[in-house]
């Protein structure tokens, strides 16, 4: 069985990534603990190869990865879906919005702020 490795590298690399981005601030203080903790280890002793906190390190890393037009996109995707469930109803009178919700930059426009919903 392989098991994916986490080196200090990779580790640093990603988190100056995420205090770059902001993403670093938003993350919880215990996974904040957990991150500099590995930092330190995998510094010190050399690459982390336990599979349960390399599993919880690449949620980490991903969370410091993230950009700001990968969340909006994610949010817009969200809503289109839960457009494209509420039936047909909505597509009997505006036939060309199913097209539009498969269309990446009115999904992207969705999750900026498009088509606020009773907010």
């Amino acid at each position: 069985m392989i098991t994916k490795a986490i080196t200090y590298k990779e580790l640093l690399r990603n988190f100056r990534k995420g205090l770059r981005n902001g993403n670093w601030r938003k993350l919880r203080r215990l996974e904040k603990a957990l991150y500099q903790v590995s930092l330190w280890y995998s510094r010190v002793r050399g690459t982390i190869i336990n599979e349960l906190v390399v599993n919880k390190l690449s949620v980490l890393v991903d969370k410091l990865k993230a950009t700001s037009g990968a969340r909006v996109f994610k949010r817009g995707y969200k809503k289109a879906v839960e457009l494209l469930n509420k039936g047909e109803s909505v597509f009997a009178w505006a036939p060309s919005f199913r097209g539009w919700l498969k269309d990446p930059d009115y999904v992207f426009w969705l999750g900026a702020g498009g088509l606020r919903s009773g907010r």
